[in-house]
């Protein structure tokens, strides 16, 4: 579990609950671990076809398809063991 969770000075007893709510967790974070790796597969194909580089801001569309990416890799870091 990431240092994320419980930051600082946080309650002994709320970082208690935290942990045992993170590892009885386990079956629901490893799910959507699967749902957000499909979603970051899906906006990548997506930023690899064609009809994307038919947009005079196909830029920014791919700076925004990285970002998504990026803030999808940040959550998944956040829900692994």
């Amino acid at each position: 579990m990431k240092l994320g969770w419980t930051p600082g000075r946080m309650d002994p007893e709320r970082k208690k609950e935290i942990r045992q709510s993170f590892v009885a967790a386990l079956v629901m974070r490893k799910r959507l671990l699967e749902i957000l790796q499909n979603k970051m597969e899906a906006s990548w194909k997506n930023s690899l076809s064609e009809e994307t580089y038919d947009t005079p801001n196909w830029a920014l569309k791919q700076a925004d398809a990285r970002g998504y990416e990026r803030a999808m890799k940040e959550i998944m870091s956040l829900i692994k063991d």
